[in-house]
């Protein structure tokens, strides 16, 4: 399967930079919502990451999930326990979100590469 989790993410980047300019008031507010949603609470944020993973595996983002994935694996979870959660996605997602299972797992291998 050709998706490249670098090549991905550094457009996404990209763009980003594009739409702060072009919207900073919505895009700070969009931020700052992020980092108080996954700041710990009742729920540590390490747990609220591997929500983030499942949602985005289930939602089938492309970009959603290397991004979880490199929190993940900043957080500690292994890459079974990630898998796992994966796979809890296409109970929500259906069959086609399993697509996305791969999508996870390549960007688990890639970015737990560029940790080391």
């Amino acid at each position: 399967m050709r998706y490249a989790t670098q090549e991905t993410l550094k457009e996404f980047n990209r763009l980003m930079v594009s739409i702060r300019k072009a919207v900073p008031k919505e895009y700070d507010a969009f931020m700052n919502e992020k980092k108080v949603m996954t700041r710990s609470g009742k729920l540590p944020e390490k747990m609220k990451w591997l929500l983030l993973l499942t949602a985005s595996v289930a939602q089938k983002c492309p970009v959603c999930i290397p991004r979880a994935v490199q929190h993940c694996l900043e957080a500690g979870w292994t890459k079974e326990e990630m898998l796992e959660a994966c796979m809890v996605a296409v109970l929500v997602g259906g069959s086609s979100a399993m697509t996305y299972v791969t999508v996870a797992a390549k960007a688990i291998e890639e970015l737990h590469k560029k940790k080391k």
